[in-house]
């Protein structure tokens, strides 16, 4: 009987490399001619959005802007106003291995940035940026997972447990709603600054799409028409969710997210009334996701046939193996006392924060997380100088995140998101801040496996099959499995079984004989 060789296609997927380098950004943020001149700056944001990333042999280009915001108080009338730049960015990293056949993703974090008033219609800034970025590379294999015409008793399979890629995709959607201003308020005379923070992420994969939902919270400082300087706050929550189709996804199967704020437009517009009590938004947010499927694939380990012998040409493969996810909550809470040198207290308008995270440590069967959060406290002051102030603290946190089968020397990705932020004002020098945040871990093994690709079939010399005796005992080596036995003898394992009355194949022991009779034809 003819052997023939059955194989199938395994798509895998692999790291070709990472690589994090730090990017300083130099610039100054101009007071237009429209606005008066500033006297004290109260406070300023910053964010970093990539348009666009190519992929070039062993070079990764990156394009996007560093967008930089800030308010101050002006000369004379102590009126609070808002300015904004910001600053392209085109740059790249080099990565050994990478070429235009590859997926490649840039991330950046913004670990340092600081402001200096120049003179009264100049900031400067400086910005230290982390960028990473990864490169994978996706593979086509096809492995023997099987011979036609051979007894099974001869094939010995195994299984590889792959945590296959099946699609990234980068997308956008766009988020729209109308505001409104809550009764008991006074209308809008100008908007200020809009801080808009995406919260409460929940993904869910679905037969052909990806299911995203989750809040922006709108955080919306403005002038009141009431009199020249009057400041209000207010916030809103904006729930949203939509899919994006996504090719061969499915139930079950996993997605990492990353959602980024590309461009947010916030302007008021009267009401019904025809008072301006309305906030129009319209936020785009980029889409990054990355759709995987673990599952156990069936190979083909070894095999031999009587008389023949087999010559495998074999292929050393690099796959992940995903060992856990897991999501953690935990918040941080901390009771911020004032320095002398700062204003009291009357009213906090808004309390925000970006998370810096530092340090990850793997254990076994868990995650370890390090980090800071530096906060902002933006208040009303009882002082006629600085009648708003901002004050910054920095809160450091830890957390552990389960993960079941974790064990050091793994791969490990975390995300920290601030879902919520809450505030209780104890005393004009004290407040304490609450940040709520959500931890998602994954933990990855790099694993590596040599695969069959393909088997000749030969003619095991005679000369060799004449020199092994007909019947032989054998004792049992540690280590010994009959399969193994039958193969090294060019035996029948039905026949071994049979020949020496073993009622369980897996159960045999060191130093137990065996009688082997050679088989010479099939």
């Amino acid at each position: 009987m003819t052997n023939e060789l059955i194989k199938q296609r395994i798509n895998l997927n692999r790291t070709v490399g990472k690589e994090t380098t730090q990017l300083l950004l130099e610039g100054d943020i101009i007071v237009p001619d429209i606005k008066p001149d500033m006297d004290v700056m109260l406070k300023a944001d910053a964010d970093v959005t990539f348009d666009r990333v190519d992929i070039l042999n062993d070079r990764i280009n990156y394009f996007g802007r560093l967008n930089v915001k800030a308010l101050y108080l002006s000369k004379g009338d102590n009126g609070v106003h808002s300015i904004s730049t910001s600053a392209n960015i085109e740059e790249f990293i080099n990565l050994d291995g990478v070429n235009k056949d590859m997926w490649a993703s840039v991330n950046a974090v913004i670990s340092n940035i600081d402001y200096r008033l120049v003179n009264d219609r100049k900031i400067g800034y400086r910005a230290v940026i982390e960028v990473t970025a990864l490169a994978e590379e996706h593979t086509e294999n096809m492995v023997v997972t099987g011979i036609e015409g051979l007894p099974e008793t001869q094939i010995k399979l195994g299984l590889l447990n792959v945590n296959r890629t099946v699609e990234h995709k980068e997308d956008r959607f766009i988020i729209k709603d109308d505001l409104p201003i809550t009764s008991g308020k006074p209308n809008i005379r100008e908007i200020l600054h809009a801080g808009i923070v995406i919260a409460n992420k929940e993904v869910k994969v679905a037969a052909g799409k990806v299911n995203i939902s989750g809040e922006l919270m709108v955080s919306t400082l403005y002038k009141t028409d009431d009199t020249d300087n009057a400041l209000e706050f207010i916030e809103h929550e904006v729930p949203f969710n939509g899919a994006i189709d996504v090719n061969g996804a499915d139930d079950g199967m996993a997605c990492d997210v990353t959602l980024r704020i590309i461009d947010q437009y916030v302007q008021v517009r009267p009401n019904e009334d025809g008072e301006d009590r309305v906030i129009e938004l319209e936020v785009s947010v980029g889409v990054s996701l990355k759709v995987t499927d673990q599952r156990e694939v069936t190979v083909l380990e070894d095999a031999y046939c009587i008389n023949k012998t087999l010559e495998y040409t074999k292929k050393t493969v690099n796959f992940p193996i995903l060992i856990c996810r897991n999501k953690n909550q935990n918040t941080v809470k901390e009771v911020v006392h004032l320095p002398p040198e700062c204003p009291e207290m009357l009213q906090i308008f808004r309390v925000s924060g970006r998370v810096q995270h530092d340090e990850t440590t793997i254990f076994e069967d868990k995650v370890a997380v390090e980090g800071v959060i530096y906060a902002d406290i933006l208040y009303i002051a009882g002082s006629d100088a600085s009648p708003l102030y901002n004050h910054k603290a920095i809160l450091a946190f830890k957390q552990t995140i389960e993960t079941k089968g974790a064990t050091a020397g793994m791969d490990v990705s975390v995300e920290i998101n601030i879902d919520h932020v809450g505030f209780s004002m104890l005393s004009e020098k004290e407040v304490e801040v609450r940040f709520q945040l959500s931890c998602n871990a994954t933990v990855i093994e790099n694993a590596q496996s040599d695969v069959i690709t393909d088997i000749e079939f030969l003619d095991t010399d005679k000369s060799i099959l004449d020199k092994m005796a007909g019947i032989a005992i054998y004792i049992v080596q540690p280590g010994d499995t009959l399969w193994s036995i039958a193969k090294r003898y060019n035996a029948a394992l039905d026949d071994l079984i049979a020949l020496n009355d073993i009622a369980d194949p897996n159960l045999i022991f060191p130093g137990q004989k065996l009688v082997i009779v050679k088989k010479v034809h099939e």
